[in-house]
């Protein structure tokens, strides 16, 4: 019996030994997902650190003295990075918001032209209807980091204004004393030094009685919503987008199954061309893709009441979707020779484009040359697409760069897909 245990084990291993490609990728997939991961998540741990400053972009509509002490006390923040001009020239507001639109940035810091003003008489500090400080923000930009943002915005406005109130008063105080007292200037100067004490709890008093600073929050929009995204909106278009590309694993099998079973030879001898086989050959798979994202988002409307935003939108970039991941599935089937290759092929791309294209993080925390590779995925391309729809509230017109460059991407698996494979 052990010779016959050992006489297996060495055929398994030889086959193994046999088959380096499909055992290669056992030990690479793992590899790469764990250096992958390892750099993704280093956004998540590091944004907003002096390792990895956060850009804000800066429109300074005031300029008064008080908004520009507030910019220059913003700048001193460690983990903050202020951006002031765009080409040599102050941003304006309409470049800060097109930054955002382009998701070049994700925020942008705008001083209005009665911010100093606010601070002046103290209403930076109250419920005041016409706020002078607005956040611009890109909807889709991570929640947690934005409340960490506005609080630090916060903590620097009310120290700005307390600062304000605090030189006010005191130099009131020190010119009554004088004209009053008709003490000589230097004695004046050391009551009034005494008398800070008194005046630090006066405005303690008032920080206890008045609310946080006033900071007004805008998604920026392009649509007619402006909400922020929930986690349904995040999850759904993404984990939508991550089951899709699984059919690369099924479609690729298929290839290699009706090839051992010497059925796709016989189908060779039909009076077919190369390409309209493919394509044949394509369609079911594309179908039930199709499928999956109706299945996938329906669960998102019945259960979670998903806002879907335009529908011929979401459709355009289904259909495009759909077709990226078919090609992708053809140019596996075309590259691997085994089921064992195949498999971890596809299993290993599966993974690995839809963490670098924003599936499982975020590409905005990502370090910056990982958000230029996720732009050669076209898991990111078709995330972005889903949220110009669902989250931006943008229409058919918005989106087609996202679905042009995921038929790109489909044209292009499919071309050397077809160039590479084997009709044998």
């Amino acid at each position: 019996m052990m010779r016959q245990i050992i006489a297996l084990a060495l055929k398994e291993l030889n086959v193994l030994w046999h088959d380096r490609e499909a055992l290669a990728l056992l030990f690479l997939m793992p590899v790469f997902f764990i250096l992958l991961m390892s750099l993704a998540l280093e956004g998540v741990f590091e944004t907003g650190t002096s390792a990895r400053p956060l850009k804000v972009l800066v429109v300074n509509e005031d300029r008064g003295q008080e908004a520009q002490k507030t910019i220059d006390a913003l700048g001193k923040v460690e983990g903050i990075e202020l951006v002031h001009a765009w080409e040599g020239e102050p941003l304006t507001l309409e470049q800060a918001r097109d930054r955002i639109a382009r998701q070049a940035f994700g925020l942008a810091l705008h001083f209005r032209q009665h911010m100093s003003a606010q601070i002046k008489s103290g209403r930076a500090r109250t419920g005041h209807s016409d706020p002078g400080l607005v956040l611009i923000v890109d909807p889709t930009l991570n929640y947690h980091l934005l409340s960490s943002l506005k609080a630090t915005i916060q903590g620097v406005v009310e120290r700005q204004a307390l600062l304000y109130r605090l030189t006010q008063l005191t130099a009131h105080r020190a010119a009554a004393l004088e004209e009053n007292s008709g003490l000589e200037t230097t004695v004046v100067k050391d009551t009034t030094q005494s008398q800070i004490t008194d005046l630090v709890s006066h405005l303690s008093a008032e920080i206890l009685h008045q609310p946080a600073a006033v900071i007004s929050i805008i998604p920026l929009q392009a649509g007619q919503r402006a909400q922020r995204p929930t986690s349904t909106e995040q999850n759904v278009p993404g984990y939508t987008i991550f089951g899709v590309f699984f059919i690369v694993l099924t479609l690729a099998s298929s290839f290699i199954q009706e090839k051992n079973d010497r059925t796709f030879q016989r189908i060779l001898t039909a009076p077919l061309t190369k390409t309209a086989l493919l394509v044949g050959k394509l369609l079911p798979y594309y179908l039930v893709n199709l499928i999956q994202i109706v299945l996938m988002f329906a669960v998102g409307v019945i259960i979670f009441d998903l806002y879907l935003g335009s529908i011929a939108g979401l459709l355009l970039v289904s259909l495009a979707l759909s077709a990226a991941a078919n090609g992708l599935g053809l140019l596996v089937a075309a590259l691997g020779r085994t089921e064992a290759q195949v498999n971890g092929l596809a299993v290993l791309l599966a993974i690995i484009l839809s963490a670098l294209g924003g599936m499982m993080v975020p590409v905005f925390v990502m370090p910056g040359f990982m958000q230029t590779l996720a732009q050669f995925t076209p898991h990111a391309w078709a995330l972005a697409g889903y949220h110009d729809v669902m989250i931006r509230g943008l229409g058919v017109r918005d989106v087609l760069g996202e679905a042009g460059v995921l038929l790109l991407f489909a044209g292009l698996f499919f071309l050397v897909a077809w160039w590479r494979f084997r009709f044998d």
